[in-house]
């Protein structure tokens, strides 16, 4: 298929992260949304937060393009196909991970955002401080890439933008649009990332999207049109019925303040392979959901709701006695399932105590980035010597991580063992991604259908 020529699609990217990358991709967001586009949102990379903030402003979904997970040469086209598979408005918006340019450290470009524009084959606007504008040029000679326009970001308010503009046409670049500084434009960084969208952020954005419409050069976004020929596969779950299985199985999937950590994708995957997901509240609700045939428990904050979590005793006991069924939980719910975890003061509280050990707080990242896991053993999920692309981001460890399985950093500087896997439990810090690796889902439906048949 050809897209039509009236639609627009861009990524938002910067030399660095915290170059206001996120407040202006909100509001343009918000800008065009004001002109009656509808507006499809993307981010690269594997950042839950920032998706939080899309789907606030934009009141739609924002899918995770990520480089790694579905990297070109490891999975021929899926990157492309998934933003054309989701992109069901006027006008693609992609806001790019960290610095244009950072991916898979001490391997060039790889897995950057600048691979997903070369990818999908759209246009990059680089989001650039004021004094910055003088090494925008030497920046881009790194590696080739797809920018031509920038938007410049704290410009004091006496400024003469005339200078702007000249600086930049030395580098071949031409200015978009500009912010001039405002302390009010802020949102306040956290240990992993932005804090979760409050209601200011409405107001925030509404604000900067009134003045960034006075410099914006609209007619620059004429050219950022989509006419690529893209051949869209109609996705189709393999021998998705597995015995007539479709909707047979409810899969409780743990969503609430402490828990919201989860890809777009992974629920359509489960979806698209019969799951009826029942989400509950592990903060909020006494009891796990009825008829449940799996627990889903995925990655957040828990540290920051330890009182509540662990004063939720009916809770703690609804999933400590659902030894019967797959109990899947990734870095904050991993922590959530052990028998002590400990808040950001280091106090410990009692978790579900299906790991038997404790979730501590440290004072950096541990074991930080894009990892492959290969099973050691068979389990709910994986079966031995299956691998798949997986990331860690915490400042969280445990004394007991697991065996079942090895991780290998992507540029194959480090490697442990990870993940506890022993009959229905498959738990640890690796986050999981489903699409493109729906062979985790085979694994899991084989593993109920069997169960059923006993």
């Amino acid at each position: 298929m050809i897209l039509p020529k009236d639609k627009k699609a861009f990524m938002v990217s910067a030399m660095k992260s915290g170059s206001g990358k996120t407040l202006i991709t909100l509001g343009l967001i918000n800008i065009f949304k004001r002109k009656g586009k509808t507006v499809s949102i993307y981010k690269t990379g594997p950042d839950y937060i920032d998706t939080m903030y899309h789907e606030k402003i934009a009141g739609s979904p924002s899918t995770n393009l990520d480089p790694f997970f579905l990297e070109p040469e490891y999975r021929p086209g899926e990157l492309k196909n998934l933003f054309f598979r989701n992109f069901t408005g006027d006008m693609a918006i992609i806001e790019g991970a960290m610095g244009l340019f950072d991916g898979v450290y001490g391997e060039g470009k790889r897995c950057s955002a600048c691979i997903v524009s070369e990818e999908i084959g759209i246009d990059a606007i680089l989001v650039v401080d004021i004094d910055e504008i003088d090494t925008v040029g030497e920046y881009l000679k790194k590696f080739s890439h797809r920018v031509k326009t920038v938007i410049v970001n704290k410009v004091p308010i006496d400024y003469d933008i005339s200078v702007i503009r000249e600086r930049l046409s030395e580098s071949d670049l031409t200015l978009m649009g500009f912010l001039y500084y405002n302390e009010n434009y802020h949102m306040e960084s956290r240990h992993l990332g932005l804090n979760e969208p409050g209601k200011d952020i409405f107001k925030i954005v509404d604000k900067l999207s009134d003045e960034l419409s006075k410099t914006l050069d609209f007619k620059l976004f004429e050219k950022f049109t989509l006419n690529i020929d893209c051949n869209i596969p109609s996705y189709k779950a393999k021998d998705v019925t597995l015995n007539n299985i479709m909707s047979k199985y409810r899969l409780a999937f743990a969503f609430d303040e402490a828990f919201s950590f989860t890809y777009n994708e992974n629920i359509k995957v489960l979806e698209e392979y019969g799951f009826e997901i029942v989400k509950f509240s592990p903060l909020h609700d006494k009891n796990l959901p009825k008829n449940i045939s799996a627990i889903w428990l995925s990655g957040g904050y828990p540290e920051l709701y330890t009182n509540e979590l662990s004063s939720n005793f009916s809770m703690l006991e609804s999933i400590a006695k659902a030894k019967d069924i797959p109990i899947i939980a990734e870095c904050g719910g991993f922590i959530y399932l052990h028998k002590n975890f400990e808040d950001n003061n280091g106090e410990s509280f009692r978790g579900v105590g299906l790991i038997d050990g404790k979730a501590f707080k440290t004072k950096k990242l541990v074991r930080f980035g894009y990892i492959e896991i290969e099973a050691k053993s068979d389990s709910v999920l994986m079966k031995k010597n299956q691998k798949i692309r997986s990331h860690e981001f915490h400042y969280f460890d445990s004394t007991n991580n697991g065996e079942y399985a090895h991780a290998l950093k992507a540029n194959k500087s480090k490697e442990w063992d990870c993940i506890n896997a022993y009959k229905n439990i498959f738990a640890g810090f690796p986050h999981i991604y489903l699409r493109g690796y729906e062979f985790l889902i085979e694994n899991l439906i084989e593993y109920l259908e069997r169960k059923s048949n006993v």
